[in-house]
């Protein structure tokens, strides 16, 4: 028979992909499953890790997602089913809570970040893909050196590694450095800048400040420190903690109670505190899955 309607039969198949979707909105009775037949009341469960590096507890866009992370699903009809991230568990029944956990590795300087609770609950939503992200990030050591160091031999060779001290010093001279008196100190030799760093004392605290943050920038600059690094005592990097130091030994308002603190940390980190990587660690897990 021609068709005499095209219009007709046109809009029809407009329309079945929405009723299809209305169907599963509204959780409509479950159908019985085969092999081309998806129940529109069940929903999926995708579990995914980054690697937190500022430990702020959420996954900015720099930083990666880690694969391979083992984790747990357990809930109506599943028990302790572990996959490895991107983890998914599609054909859950809608409205169902299931549990999520992950595994830690055995390295113990692995620390979680995100979510706030653990394992954490998920309720599953028909036709829908519930996500969970799980953050997590690595302590190591700073790998500072103290200015006792950059006194010595070792780092009166390291200063001139290169040939010569000058971009080393340059780099000092640039930074707000001041002497016992409080006056500005440029270093234009290595005898001169060993002599200021063996008299810091903290009878003025911007004394002993500076020699910390001079031990700390040739830190960076050396390569000994990542400044990229997150220190969890000031909620910043080391890069930004070097800043706020230079800029408060030029600070009118700085009180000595702060040009303390911002030594104490810097002081911290030139003995080798932990900092968080910024990138991941090793990480090895006690079961292969």
């Amino acid at each position: 028979m021609k068709n005499n309607h095209p219009s007709l039969h046109a809009a029809i198949r407009r329309l079945l992909p929405a009723i299809g979707l209305a169907a599963c909105a509204l959780a409509a009775p479950a159908l019985a499953q085969t092999a081309t037949t998806v129940d529109p009341n069940h929903g999926t469960i995708v579990v995914k890790k980054f690697y937190d590096a500022n430990a702020n507890g959420v996954r900015d866009a720099y930083e990666p997602w880690l694969s391979s992370w083992p984790m747990t699903l357990n809930g109506p009809g599943v028990s302790a089913s572990t996959r490895l991230t991107t983890a998914t568990w599609s054909g859950l029944p809608g409205g169902a809570t299931y549990t999520v956990e992950e595994s830690m590795p055995v390295e113990t300087n692995w620390v979680r970040s995100a979510p706030a609770t653990h394992p954490v609950s998920v309720t599953v939503v028909p036709c829908k893909t519930v996500t969970v992200k799980f953050g997590n990030y690595c302590l190591k050591g700073s790998g500072g050196r103290t200015p006792g160091f950059w006194s010595n031999r070792n780092g009166e060779a390291k200063l001139a590694d290169g040939g010569t001290m000058a971009p080393e010093l340059n780099l000092l001279s640039s930074l707000n450095l001041v002497d016992a008196a409080g006056n500005a100190f440029d270093p234009t030799g290595y005898e001169q800048f060993r002599t200021w760093l063996l008299g810091s004392t903290a009878v003025n605290m911007a004394y002993k400040l500076s020699s910390h943050l001079a031990a700390m920038t040739l830190n960076v600059e050396g390569g000994y420190v990542n400044g990229s690094s997150t220190f969890l005592p000031c909620q910043c990097t080391i890069d930004e903690l070097l800043e706020d130091a230079n800029a408060a030994l030029t600070d009118p308002a700085a009180t000595r109670e702060q040009l303390e603190q911002l030594k104490n940390w810097l002081d911290q980190l030139n003995n080798g505190a932990a900092v968080v990587s910024p990138t991941p660690c090793k990480r090895t897990f006690a079961t292969t899955y």
